[in-house]
């Protein structure tokens, strides 16, 4: 039984790898169709209403409004090694503030704290560094205001991946994704997986 597993197990997994492999292609080649086709709809749009836009995504849908597709690009937070020396700027001007019992100026140094703490991969969040900019136009202190451009100058977002979300209207009218990936895709209906 344990050699008949074995053999089974060989003989079984090429044939699967090809599917999958044939699965993978076509995702890709799909993918690759949808942004040839909407590149044209982008640039007629730019050309129709006179003007380009920056934005990082865009949602097509069909007339009746049952159909919509969105692409784009999903960006992380990036940073050069500057950003470091702008938060030593940072902490150099909180060390150089008296708060004297002023819970306001503990308040704002609490705020800036909170700001400047890093996610799980050690990154600052760029919405924050948004917020500390106003913080620094209401000190208006050349310290502080000289550590949050560096900061904002060490600013280095990249793309992390192009995007296809498609999405309809079933027949009780809730809107629904359209599974893209072979995980979130269901079996067939009527299918039972009771082996695992």
């Amino acid at each position: 039984n344990r050699k008949a597993y074995k053999e089974l197990v060989n003989d079984m997994v090429p044939g699967l790898f090809r599917d999958l492999i044939e699965a993978s292609n076509n995702l890709s080649k799909s993918k690759l169709k949808v942004y040839k086709a909407v590149e044209d709809a982008i640039r007629l749009k730019a050309e129709a209403f006179g003007i380009k836009e920056g934005q990082q995504s865009h949602t097509f849908s069909s007339e009746d409004g049952k159909q919509s597709i969105k692409i784009g690009f999903r960006v992380n937070d990036g940073w050069d090694d500057t950003a470091q020396t702008g938060i030593d700027k940072v902490n150099q001007f909180i060390a150089g503030i008296s708060t004297d019992g002023d819970p306001e100026k503990k308040k704002m140094v609490n705020t800036i704290y909170r700001l400047l703490k890093k996610d799980s991969n050690g990154n600052l969040k760029s919405s924050r560094v948004l917020e500390l900019q106003q913080i620094a136009a209401e000190w208006n202190n050349p310290l502080l205001n000289d550590a949050i451009e560096i900061i904002s100058n060490a600013y280095k977002p990249t793309k992390s991946c192009y995007f296809i979300d498609a999405f309809f209207v079933d027949g009780t009218g809730k809107t629904q994704s359209l599974p893209l990936s072979i995980s979130s895709v269901d079996f067939p209906n009527g299918t039972e997986i009771n082996f695992l």
